[in-house]
């Protein structure tokens, strides 16, 4: 893994902004593998570029590149680890980034698209905080504990089970972390979501597994059988509303 340390300064950036940023991202960006995995594209910036989509990587990039675009605010892909109950087996320790946003010399922001942060972590003392997040999955308001410790954040939902965003930009993060992912995990997914009353919320969710293709939206599955016998119906309203992140 190549890092390389995060130049700290002072930014015009605040809370509301990267509200901004995360909210663009969920109505706009789906976490999808297909680009990788049927498409063959081994850079997220490809993915998010020709598909509007991708893993963790992507994402962080297009708030990355929102924030850049829009407020000229500087911000960096940094790695971490994830909690048990995401872990991928076979995959390395850290096999995640995230995106961290300096504020001041001394401050900063950390922001979790691919977790679905419903606001930033605020990182300016090394006192304990909470944030609110969403697991799509389930629609349920889940609460993020973090405190700052030396070079690290660590985080929890539980305490027995907690994580770490690094606080060191990565600059290879698909072949240093991405790529693991898609190995252990070769059946593609897509994840659309949208906002409703400043809530991110589950649409689409899009699966193949073996030579089923599976589509559940609303949370509830609606085909589960082979692509090419999908009701016309489906085929043409899932063309209308998910033709950004496939091929024509």
């Amino acid at each position: 893994m190549q890092l390389r340390p995060i130049i700290w300064k002072k930014q015009p950036i605040n809370e509301d902004t990267m509200k901004e940023a995360l909210f663009t991202c969920y109505e706009n960006i789906a976490f999808s593998t297909f680009p990788y995995i049927r498409y063959n594209l081994t850079s997220s910036e490809r993915t998010l570029t020709l598909y509007n989509s991708g893993n963790c990587i992507a994402l962080s990039m297009f708030i990355k590149r929102f924030l850049k675009a829009n407020y000229n605010v500087d911000a960096y892909i940094v790695p971490s680890t994830v909690p048990s109950i995401f872990r991928v087996e076979g995959t390395p320790n850290v096999c995640h980034v995230a995106l961290l946003v300096p504020i001041t010399p001394t401050t900063f922001y950390i922001v979790d698209p691919a977790f679905y942060f419903l606001e930033p972590m605020h990182l300016h003392d090394h006192k304990h905080h909470t944030i609110d997040s969403m697991n799509i999955h389930t629609q349920i308001h889940t609460p993020i504990h973090y405190i700052l410790e030396e070079n690290q954040v660590r985080c929890y939902f539980t305490k027995e089970d907690p994580w770490f965003y690094h606080t060191q930009e990565v600059t290879d993060p698909d072949t240093s972390i991405g790529c693991h992912f898609i190995r252990q995990k070769p059946q593609p997914f897509l994840c659309k979501t949208i906002m409703v009353n400043k809530e991110v919320y589950k649409k689409y969710h899009i699966k193949e597994e073996n030579d089923t293709f599976i589509v559940i939206k609303d949370h509830a599955e609606i085909y589960a059988g082979p692509k090419n016998q999908m009701p016309k119906s489906l085929k043409h309203e899932l063309r209308i509303y998910l033709y950004k992140y496939f091929k024509t």
